[in-house]
């Protein structure tokens, strides 16, 4: 950060700012966030306790940037206070009572806010719903309110169940739900479970007559009391059909809710808010993991081909073999098809990958080289990749695996990505581990305090570092240099901890006509110094004051 002293009138001296705006200054939650051109990465944890019985996502509600949101298999969500301590956590619901946890992937699945959640206070969960362990079985998706006395404790009395559909197993239930610019909510679903789609004659998959496999679409602002067709479902249908679904009012029983099918079980999708992409991460059988990427304008009505096939191969359910011939189904498109959208990436069970774990698009306020790539990983490798979707295809491949988990913790334990308000990501660990994806702290600039100007004579801030990416400072430091010599900054000042504050300002008065030069630093814990934001400004050795 560089700060400017001039002189006007004598008892006007008035602190002025120059900082680095990220590319998205013009949104809200973006200003006073120094965005970074160039950067490594590393990850932070920001939440861990026992308390976060196996979490499988991290979500907040749109345009609070002072809270996220903790989804737990386990029923319960858990909110965690920007700048709180890492075990610290708010109980915002529990559905112990409700959910279903029968096998390992039953459970609190999704969560979705209301997009005018400040003026509703609705949101949306997905769960399942079990009598016992051998079924009956059924995808839940719910509205409840957030309670009227406290924003960070919900009404559990609130439920408005949306919609109900029966799951044939306790695998496969997907679970992802969220909002997209159209203000429709989406709800992904697996192929019923077992191996193989074992569904009839060509699998769930490529069933337009059921909701599994599938990504669905509706509305639920706009209510219909029966939803056309009700074989689709088991009740109640709280919810209408947008009109321009795919399969709206089609013929044969297809169901309308359906948005995109012939999937297995996509585990984390979203539509990049952007450009409107619809990324799709679905879990492969035995060989193959895949990454789908369609255009916003292509989506409705995409078949993304299985069970005919698994990535960008056939799939034989009969043949452990990785790359059969295609099989045969009248009912669907056969294998390799030219209606059927393959992967943009796919990759195989070579070492302990065998679950591909889907993330988001970074448009995030704070890595500006990192804006537009992907983040996925894998459950059982553990590894975290990145590719950007350009020209159609899955480009500039790149591993930030040493980066963001260099002790291998990750190792069958990823289970999901997240993101705040501001689309800064998160990395969740089944330990119950919350990270946060940062620049290195060597690369950290420190903003500005905003538009308002500094005045000598006056207390002196600048932005909490600490606070604002929950990473440590122990201290910041103060610089000054005479204009026009830049090259020269001296550190004059040393705040005692990590408060963002200089209790009066620089006692230093400027000589008539000139102007002073002022740069801010933040130091961690581990003595590591943030940057001084331009190449050309070098600082003096010496101890600070």
């Amino acid at each position: 950060m560089t700060l400017r002293v001039a002189r006007h009138l004598p008892w006007s001296l008035v602190l002025c700012l120059s900082m680095i705006l990220p590319n998205s200054g013009a949104q809200e939650l973006c200003e006073g966030v120094s965005a970074l051109e160039h950067s490594g990465l590393k990850s932070l944890i920001v939440a861990n306790s026992p308390l976060l019985v196996d979490p499988l996502l991290v979500t907040a509600v749109p345009g609070d940037a002072t809270r996220i949101f903790i989804v737990c298999q386990d029923g319960r969500v858990w909110i965690h206070h920007r700048g709180d301590g890492t075990g610290d956590l708010q109980l915002f619901l529990d559905l112990r009572s409700t959910v279903s946890t029968h096998g390992n992937e039953q459970g609190l699945l999704g969560m979705a806010f209301d997009p005018d959640y400040e003026t509703t206070g609705r949101f949306f969960v997905n769960y399942t719903e079990s009598d016992s362990a051998s079924g009956p079985h059924f995808s839940v998706v719910a509205r409840y309110d957030v309670s009227a006395g406290d924003p960070d404790v919900a009404d559990p009395l609130s439920e408005s169940r949306v919609l109900r559909f029966s799951q044939p197993s306790t695998n496969h239930n997907g679970g992802q739900i969220f909002f997209a610019a159209d203000g429709y909510l989406y709800i992904s679903s697996g192929d019923g479970g077992g191996g193989g789609d074992v569904h009839g004659l060509c699998g769930n998959g490529q069933k337009l007559e059921t909701l599994l496999g599938k990504i669905l679409r509706i509305d639920v602002r706009g209510v219909a009391p029966t939803p056309n067709p009700a074989d689709c479902f088991e009740g109640p249908g709280n919810y209408s059909v947008p009109s321009d679904n795919p399969f709206a009012d089609g013929a044969g029983g297809t169901c309308d809710e359906i948005y995109t099918y012939g999937l297995r079980n996509p585990w984390r999708n979203e539509i990049d808010p952007l450009t409107g992409d619809l990324y799709i991460a679905d879990v492969g059988q035995s060989c193959w993991e895949e990454v789908n990427v369609t255009p916003g304008d292509l989506a409705p009505g995409a078949n993304y081909g299985w069970r005919q096939m698994e990535g960008m191969h056939c799939f034989d359910g009969g043949t452990p073999a990785c790359d059969p011939p295609g099989v045969s189904c009248s009912t669907s498109p056969e294998c390799g098809d030219p209606s059927l959208l393959l992967p943009v990436l796919e990759y195989d069970h070579a070492g302990l990958a065998c679950s591909v774990t889907g993330g988001y698009v970074y448009r995030g306020c704070r890595m500006s080289s990192l804006q537009g790539r992907y983040l996925y990983g894998d459950y059982c490798a553990g590894f975290i990749r990145s590719f950007v979707f350009e020209g159609g295809v899955a480009t500039d491949p790149q591993d930030h695996t040493a980066q963001l988990d260099p002790g291998g913790a990750l190792t069958f334990d990823l289970t999901s990505f997240g993101k705040d308000a501001r689309g800064e990501i998160f990395i969740v660990d089944r330990d119950g581990v919350i990270s946060k994806i940062l620049p290195l702290f060597t690369d950290f600039q420190v903003s500005g305090p905003g538009a308002a100007p500094f005045l000598l004579g006056e207390d002196w801030s600048w932005e909490d570092l600490s606070y604002e990416t929950e990473h440590p400072v122990a201290s910041y430091h103060v610089y000054r240099a005479p204009r026009p010599g830049v090259d020269a900054f001296q550190c004059v000042h040393q705040t005692a901890d990590g408060t963002p504050i200089w209790l009066g300002g620089d006692p230093t008065l400027p000589l008539p006509e000139q102007a002073l030069l002022y740069l801010v630093t933040a130091v961690s814990p581990e003595g590591e110094e943030s940057a001084h934001g331009h190449p050309s400004v070098s600082l003096t050795p010496g101890a600070c004051p």
